[in-house]
């Protein structure tokens, strides 16, 4: 039950003398969802001439409007029926998203299937560091010291802790990859940066896996199988010989069993051989720690040299546990005695290798290897620890929540990887005598590596987990490297052969090939700093992209990780290349030489960069150039942003109608990109070029009042409309060319004074359309109110990349800072709300909206009586405007549209398609003003101006009216071309 509401009269067309004509928005019932819609099958007729129409809705007495046959289902959304084949709505927009696969390209498990543990913790920790602890880790302590040893690992730490931050900040981005990390950073780094890292990181890959072959050569010929030691040389040469043999062949064998395939064993045993390995070296030492700390450690008698420095020779078997330093083997000492804070205060300081001895009697005199125990050694003989950042996101195609995982699994993994190294190193320091951690290939214990003296309850214990260490290490950097040669392959960018992008079998024969290269220089030692600059420079470039991503502002760049700061990426870029210059300085200049020429290679093959960065203070032949090149090709749709087109209109004295758009426009901009701020005066040249001239220096004046910096351009035609036509066709130079155009609401197109202001509009609308420009109208009043508020975005139909946009752009600004975004969508009632809102929120995340979302169900209503009389108005003013128009102008009477008739007879009441979309323009305006009344600004997709036809032109802007009547500040927005649908 409801009252009627009280009468409006007037409903007979007005004479010429009324000062204006009737508005069917000028005033509107209260809403109410009390109120019983009126049945379509009960009869109604229209009403009569003279007769008033009613605002009377519900009750008996209230008439209803008559039933449409063929009328759609979502006639909720009429306003935008004649564009929803090429710009679907928004749940069938997102269903197409949906579908939307990411598959690893080499892995064949579905996509989503992995978690934080084996999708990136796992990979994280497929390193060399089970291998370092067990062959290098003891020589580093007892030449360095402790104190020092603990440093190197805090400074590998701080920078895989750092560089960790880094990728969690770009995994936290909401780009949603397709394949291995080379897309997920070459997204949102993008494709020169990416394609650099992704080239040094394939090469660390490849000597990582050259690595752990030589290291797993140094296992099997040191202390497995010595007398396999058969190829020739002395000495150093000798070792170098054997271990270029052996690890070309155990690098065959770690591609062949790379080559099983990505989906079946490879990736198992690189998935588990790693970790576990580590874990068996740890758990050896912190035994045999525990067991020499309780029971007392075993006895490992040592020769001393006569003299002291000398190098440790092994002792004979039958040599008694205790010894005078009589005899002719000198003194015994127990190599273990278990942890002590003595034995600590003595390996906490650097001590020099020990001059080399003669070896017993009948062997061939050792010749030196590299007695160099500086910082820059040992650190290069350490960083291959750190290998394992990257490997983080190498299946980030998989991962069931990549913003949630990559952070938790990178960082994660780099911590337990520094509580090894460092507990590893204490352990060492505190339980073995420093002239036994010296000895750098175990000679004194007769083939038995220190760390294996140091275990329980077998030496076989540590060499069995470096082993599987090594093995697990040199399949997953195979696997990678694979993934990131095939990844550069397909990009096209750098001169690789196109097979290298099809299949897995191509690249993986490839980066075995050039893993040979590093297993060339036949040791440890010498191949350890050079995949670590590789690893360093790699992570430099990272680091420096997204320090450089938070120095310079972009919407696509929005991170939700909590840690991430750009002064923490710059940290660790500085980090990065002061250890790649202690380390090797010639090779950190090498490698940093081969990511600058990839750089600069894929910028010279036209990948696509933000054009206005650095055209300051460029030579005018650099601009050309710079334009001549952008000539090619356009901007990926994920990076398009709006460079403005900003059309006012001046009055007599030469001030802004609407000076609030100029400011809409400076705080979108944000002093960046592209803002020309263009005028129509009409006259004609030369007489108005004065006046040209001084309406010029008031749009600066206006620029610089508002706070923007652009260009202005001021057109002198004899009409107002073809020459806003013609500024929007003409403005710009090439590539330099505004695609968005940003305009007032003409609020004067109901008054006599200017009636040819509505068609000046839908024209206006029509050549921007027609150009691929997006369109900005701003209507209300903007700029005001508090800060804080809301900014709605009210999502209807198309891809909606602009609408989402936006609101990144306006939160740049200090005046809409610290307003909450809103991202709302209709659902009708044959669409699931439940769904459509979980495929609003991924879609919010991968476009790096931080906005609340909400799914506004529009229920099937009839058309009410007072919708119907409203729409009878709305015809009979937009006759009369017509019949003014002709009145002043008959020349043009010709060109005015006229309404069409059914079957060229006249009709009686309005016609169906107007009552159609006023009820969805008033449909949409109800949901409108419940949710968003109060809003700061409110965003809403702006229908399709009417084809040209008979249907009149001021109608159009009267369904506006009514779509946004009661509202505050709104900006209509429409997108440019159509683009296909991504997230």
């Amino acid at each position: 039950m409801s009252g009627a509401g009280p009468r409006r009269g007037a409903g007979a067309e007005p004479s010429e003398s009324s000062p204006e004509p009737p508005s069917p928005s000028s005033s509107r019932p209260p809403r109410s969802d009390s109120s019983p819609s009126p049945s379509p099958s009960e009869p109604t007729t229209p009403p009569p001439a003279g007769h008033a129409p009613s605002r009377q809705r519900g009750g008996a007495s209230s008439r209803h409007a008559p039933s449409e046959a063929g009328l759609p289902c979502d006639r909720h959304l009429a306003l935008f029926e004649e564009e929803l084949a090429t710009r679907p709505r928004v749940p069938a927009m997102l269903r197409r998203i949906a579908q939307y696969s990411a598959l690893s390209p080499d892995s064949d498990t579905p996509r989503r299937v992995l978690g934080t543990l084996l999708g990136v913790a796992v990979p994280a920790l497929q390193t060399l560091l089970g291998l370092v602890l067990v062959l290098r880790l003891p020589w580093v302590v007892g030449t360095g010291g402790v104190l020092q040893a603990c440093s190197i690992g805090l400074l590998l730490s701080t920078c895989a802790v750092l560089t960790a931050v880094s990728l969690s900040a770009i995994a936290t981005n909401g780009l949603d990859p397709g394949g291995c990390s080379l897309g997920l950073l070459s997204g949102a780094l993008g494709p020169e940066a990416g394609g650099a890292v992704g080239l040094c990181a394939f090469l660390s890959a490849a000597f990582t896996a050259a690595a752990a072959a030589l290291g797993t050569a140094e296992i099997l010929l040191a202390y497995v199988v010595p007398g396999a030691a058969v190829l020739p040389g002395r000495g150093r040469s000798r070792r170098l010989n054997n271990g270029r043999g052996y690890g070309a062949v155990l690098l065959a064998l770690l591609g062949l069993g790379a080559a099983a395939g990505p989906a079946t064993t490879a990736t198992t045993a690189a998935a588990t051989l790693g970790p576990a390995g580590l874990v068996l070296v740890l758990l050896g030492l912190q035994a045999g720690a525990l067991r020499a700390a309780i029971m007392g450690g075993p006895l490992h008698p040592l020769c001393l040299p006569a003299q002291p420095g000398g190098c440790l020779q092994p002792c004979p078997t039958a040599l008694p546990h205790s010894m005078g330093n009589n005899g002719t083997q000198g003194a015994t000492r127990v190599a273990f005695p278990g942890p002590s804070t003595h034995l600590l205060a003595q390996n906490l300081w650097p001590h020099p290798p020990e001059v080399r001895g003669r070896a017993a009697e009948g062997e061939e005199e050792e010749e030196g290897d590299d007695d160099d125990s500086s910082f820059g050694v040992l650190l290069g003989l350490s960083l291959p620890i750190t290998s394992g950042v990257l490997w983080g996101c190498s299946r980030c195609g998989e991962l069931r929540d990549i913003a949630g995982s990559i952070p938790a699994g990178s960082l994660g993994a780099a911590l337990a990887t520094t509580l090894g190294y460092l507990s590893a190193a204490l352990l060492l320091g505190a339980s073995v005598e420093g002239q036994l951690l010296r000895d750098k290939f175990g000679a004194s214990l007769r083939g038995t590596p220190v760390a294996g003296v140091a275990s329980w309850p077998s030496p076989w214990v540590p060499l069995t987990g470096a082993l599987l260490s090594a093995v697990g290490a040199g399949l997953q950097a195979l696997l990678g490297g694979s993934r990131l040669l095939r990844g550069l392959a397909r990009t096209r960018a750098l001169p690789l052969p196109h097979a290298l992008g099809r299949g897995w079998l191509w690249p993986l024969a490839a980066t075995v090939t050039v893993a040979e290269l590093g297993v060339l220089l036949g040791s440890l030692d010498l191949l350890s700093p050079v995949l670590s600059v590789f690893w360093l420079t790699s992570y430099l470039g990272l680091n420096l992209a997204c320090a450089l991503q938070g120095l310079l502002p972009t919407p696509g760049w929005s991170p939700r990780c909590r840690l991430y700061h750009w002064a923490a990426s710059m940290a660790g870029a500085g980090l990065c290349l002061a250890l790649m210059l202690v380390a090797c300085w010639y090779c950190g200049l090498l490698a940093l030489g081969i990511g600058a020429t990839a750089y600069k290679y894929l910028e010279y093959r036209g990948a696509q960069s933000e054009w206005g960065e650095g055209l300051r203070g460029l030579s005018l032949s650099a601009a050309r150039f710079a334009l001549l090149r952008l000539e090619d090709g356009r901007p990926p749709a994920a990076s398009w942003r709006p460079q403005l087109l900003v059309l006012l209109k001046l009055d007599e004295e030469l001030r802004a109608t609407q000076p609030q758009v100029l400011a809409l426009a400076a705080q979108l901009q944000a002093g960046k990109g592209l803002t020309v701020v263009g005028t129509v005066i009409p006259g004609e040249l030369p007489c108005d070029q004065p006046r040209a001239r001084a309406a010029e220096q008031a749009l600066r004046e206006g620029l610089a009042g508002a706070g923007a910096r652009g260009f202005v351009q001021v057109l002198v035609s004899p009409g107002r409309g073809p020459g806003l036509a013609a500024l929007v066709q003409g403005c710009g130079l090439g590539a330099l060319r505004p695609n968005a155009v940003l305009m007032g609401w003409p609020h004067g197109w109901r008054r006599r004074h200017d009636p040819a202001a509505a068609r000046r509009f839908v024209e206006l609308l029509r050549v921007a359309g027609a150009g691929a420009r997006a369109l900005l109208v701003a209507k209300g009043p903007l700029g005001t109110g508090a800060p804080g508020g809301t900014l709605d975005i009210w999502w209807v139909v198309g891809d909606g990349r602009l609408l989402t946009l936006l609101p990144l752009l306006l939160r740049q600004h200090p005046a809409w800072r610290g307003c909450c975004v809103r991202l709302f969508t209709v659902a009708l009632l044959e669409d699931n709300s439940v769904r459509l809102r979980r495929l609003l929120e991924a879609v919010a995340r991968r476009r790096g909206l931080p906005a609340q979302t909400h799914v506004v169900e529009l229920h099937d209503s009839d058309v009410s009586a007072y919708t119907y009389e409203r729409t009878l108005m709305m015809e009979q003013r937009s006759q009369m405007l017509r019949q003014m128009r002709q009145a002043q102008a008959p020349s043009t009477a010709g060109e005015e549209e006229e309404e069409e008739e059914e079957g060229g007879l006249p009709r009686r009441g309005p016609s169906p398609g107007n009552v159609r979309r006023m009820h969805a323009a008033e449909r949409l305006n109800e949901v409108l003003g419940q949710h968003s009344g109060g809003a700061r600004l409110v965003l809403l997709d702006l229908p399709p101006p009417p084809p040209r036809g008979p249907r009149p032109l001021d109608n159009y802007l009267e369904f506006l009216e009514v779509l946004t009547e009661g509202l505050g500040p709104v900006l209509l927005v429409r997108g440019g071309d159509s683009e296909s649908p991504g997230p």
